[in-house]
């Protein structure tokens, strides 16, 4: 009997000691990936002149999203949603009030860069960015495997643009399947969480998050795995080692 008893306290001080090593290791991945995190601004330029106030030039905060800087060709890169890049709907209003818009990002040292459009894919809604003024922080690694049904995955985001320095909102959930060639995760998210990146327990990138179910806004839709590593167009070693 006191054998018995033994063997079970043994057991449960290593599954605790298990639990406790594992939290410590996923709070250590997400403080390195966070790193990674931008806030992005969509701005609108005008040159109007007030000549009550005797100043030319005028700037207006038109939107809030997410990124995460990524390898795109062995160069840094900002990962976002395409609905953020592709600003056309709203180019001809800015244009006939004689202005230009342009994309910031803003990273965790509060460090602002001008980004530009380096491609997208309004399909996969999926978009990258790169900086014309600077070297951007350290990026994100791509997983070697898709997630698995009831993964439990983290989300670092901005939602609402709430993200400042070192605070960076983090979520937890699980990915729940693929359906219509986009990925389903169980996390909150709202306006200003589009961009962001979805992390395995290690801190690597297995989604972005676009848009939420517009009945329940726990229910998260990414870009698929797939999706993001044919977009960023990981090496042929590694695209065969997806196949299998």
């Amino acid at each position: 009997m006191k054998k018995h008893l033994l063997i079970f306290i043994i057991l449960i001080l290593a599954s605790f000691v298990n639990s406790c090593a594992i939290q410590t290791n996923v709070i250590k991945s997400m403080q390195d990936t966070k790193k990674s995190i931008v806030k992005i601004e969509t701005w609108a330029e005008y040159n109007i002149c007030d000549n009550s106030a005797k100043e030319c030039g005028t700037s207006e905060l038109l939107s809030m999203a997410s990124g995460a800087v990524v390898l795109y060709n062995h160069k840094k890169a900002v990962l976002t949603a395409a609905h953020v890049c592709d600003q056309r709907s709203l180019e001809a209003f800015i244009s006939s009030r004689n202005g230009n818009i342009f994309l910031k990002a803003i990273d965790r040292d509060n460090k602002e860069y001008i980004i530009n459009i380096l491609k997208y894919d309004i399909n996969s809604d999926i978009c990258l960015l790169k900086s014309a003024s600077g070297d951007l922080p350290s990026y994100i690694k791509i997983s070697s495997k898709k997630p698995e049904y009831g993964e439990t995955v983290y989300n670092l985001a901005g939602p609402l643009g709430v993200i400042e320095g070192d605070m960076v909102p983090i979520y937890r959930g699980q990915f729940f399947g693929v359906s219509d060639n986009r990925a389903f995760y169980s996390m909150p998210a709202i306006g200003g969480s589009s961009g962001s990146p979805i992390l395995n327990v290690k801190g690597e990138l297995i989604g972005m998050i676009h848009s939420v179910h517009y009945k329940f806004h726990h229910i998260t839709v990414s870009a698929t795995y797939k999706q993001l590593w044919n977009f960023l167009k990981i090496s042929q070693s590694r695209t065969l080692e997806f196949q299998n």
